[in-house]
């Protein structure tokens, strides 16, 4: 799992990684502004460490980055050049640089892992709490998603039905830009249910202008249908263990 990833709309990715301790030349820093400090200086298109980081107002500014960079510049020098002129031509020490962070990071980053399956492995109890909670929080930020693209979609049917006002006539009974409507969204077309009374109202070209409707029952088709789910796998060591013995 990649240390960015995405775990839900509900909260910042793996924070426990984001505020680890890595120390780079001699600063110690969070894994999140030693990777903010080197995404920095991939954008900057000068050979310029410190000014940069400096200016950006990183606390490895302070560094002592010749250093750190010092063990991968025979691997920057390998790299081909930029095609600009001078030292700018081939940023050997920031190269060398963000080389060497990327790797503490990858450290850091494995410690963290390394930290979580020992706390797994010491208590199968909390490893079935953490996995429930993970479970729980994917299933709620599914379901706001599964949400949010219905009504996107419904939004934008309604919108691009009045602008074609008069041109056709539709009899769709799932709300619009679900189901069989027209403007439906790839991700909408599976709901079948018929659209319920709300606030929402038929564009003109609907044969029930002007009658209002829902999105529930489109959101319910969609969540009935097959979606991703979390699975976590925990064995209880006390009960492999008799297993074992009976065997």
């Amino acid at each position: 799992m990649h240390h960015d990833v995405i775990l839900s709309k509900l909260g910042p990715p793996w924070p426990a990684l984001a505020a680890r301790s890595v120390a780079v030349g001699g600063v110690s820093v969070s894994f999140a502004e030693a990777l903010a400090a080197a995404n920095i200086l991939r954008s900057s298109r000068t050979s310029a460490i410190q000014p940069v980081l400096r200016a950006a107002g990183s606390p490895l500014a302070g560094c002592d980055y010749l250093a750190v960079a010092a063990p991968y510049m025979g691997t920057a020098r390998e790299q081909p050049k930029t095609g600009r002129a001078g030292a700018a031509g081939r940023h050997l020490a920031k190269n060398a640089f963000i080389e060497s962070v990327a790797l503490l990071l990858t450290v850091a980053r494995d410690q963290e892992i390394a930290d979580a399956m020992e706390a797994f492995a010491a208590d199968e109890r909390y490893a079935v709490a953490v996995a429930r909670d993970a479970t729980g929080l994917r299933e709620r930020a599914y379901l706001a998603g599964v949400r949010s693209t219905v009504r996107s979609s419904v939004a934008r049917a309604v919108a691009a039905c009045t602008a074609a006002a008069g041109l056709f006539t539709c009899d769709s009974v799932t709300a619009c830009g679900t189901g069989a409507c027209r403007f439906s969204s790839p991700a909408c077309r599976g709901a079948v249910t018929a659209a319920g009374p709300g606030r929402l109202v038929r564009p003109f070209n609907h044969v029930r202008a002007g009658e209002g409707f829902t999105e529930a029952e489109a959101v319910t088709d969609l969540l009935g249908r097959p979606g991703p789910r979390a699975v976590v796998q925990v064995w209880d060591a006390d009960a492999l263990a008799a297993g074992d013995r009976a065997a």
